[in-house]
């Protein structure tokens, strides 16, 4: 019985723990709810290594935040609209298709926890 209550607290600190690791807090609004994902709350609207995600975005924030990017896009244009490079809420840029997150649009200095969670081979 004490075996079986020894196993017990394990794995519940091994899945707790691993839980704790997977939701990441990078700013008051901006967080990492999966591997390879960020979401930004007050933004609306969450990203993976390609750029913005509706699939992450509905998943993590909702069907709301999803039809409100929805619409913002479809407004500008989709042609107009890159998903490939943005800005969060606490003003870090990323490009996708340079597989970079920088501390501001016109820094060269690395946000490194970003680039970890997006980009973690580069």
């Amino acid at each position: 019985m004490k075996v079986i209550i020894l196993l017990f607290f394990h794995l519940a600190f091994f899945f707790s723990y691993g839980l704790v690791q997977a939701q990441a807090t990078l700013s008051e609004n901006v967080y990492s709810p999966d591997s390879g994902v960020i979401c930004d709350k007050k933004a609306g609207f969450c990203v993976d290594s390609y750029g913005i995600s509706m699939g992450f975005t509905k998943e993590y924030l909702g069907q709301e935040a999803q039809d409100k990017m929805m619409k913002l896009i479809n407004d500008v244009g989709s042609d107009n609209f890159d998903t490939t490079r943005y800005s969060l809420s606490n003003k870090v840029y990323c490009d996708a298709k340079e597989a970079v997150c920088l501390e501001d649009r016109f820094s060269d200095v690395k946000a490194d926890q970003y680039n970890d969670i997006l980009y973690p081979d580069q």
